[in-house]
């Protein structure tokens, strides 16, 4: 699972360096598919972002260790017995993950991206319309 979320982070990267190079060329060129096609880019590495982030939080969500025995003596597959009950819920507390500014970050980024995506788009919607020929008609 966490090649996965690896993969999908990476796809994410990949297409915000390509929208980079293909926003620039289409505000420089005043190409409007290009600047479209940009919002839409936008849009994907938003998606790929929030796939990322939803695989790291259920892989956290499923990785909390419990503290009763199992079936073979053992406490979450790790040996312990009854004498060492206290060593092992100390090897436990080790396990669990917390959250931190780095997942906020990344929900912000997901959020920056949608927003980034909704500006390109209209930037496009804003270039079709030509005034000087609103004008003549």
């Amino acid at each position: 699972m966490q090649n996965l979320s690896i993969s999908c982070a990476l796809v994410c990267l990949i297409v915000l360096g390509s929208a980079a190079l293909v926003g620039a060329f289409g505000v420089c060129k005043h190409q409007i598919s290009a600047v479209l096609v940009t919002g839409v880019m936008y849009l994907l590495a938003a998606l790929f972002a929030l796939f990322t982030l939803m695989i790291i939080h259920f892989k956290r969500q499923q990785g909390k260790p419990h503290v009763e025995s199992d079936g073979d003596g053992t406490i979450d597959g790790v040996i312990g017995g009854q004498q060492g009950m206290m060593i092992t819920e100390s090897l436990l507390s080790a396990r669990i993950f917390s959250t931190s500014w780095s997942l906020d970050l990344g929900w912000g980024g997901v959020a920056l991206c949608t927003v980034t995506s909704f500006f390109w788009i209209l930037l496009s919607k804003i270039m079709r319309f030509n005034p000087i020929s609103a004008m003549l008609v």
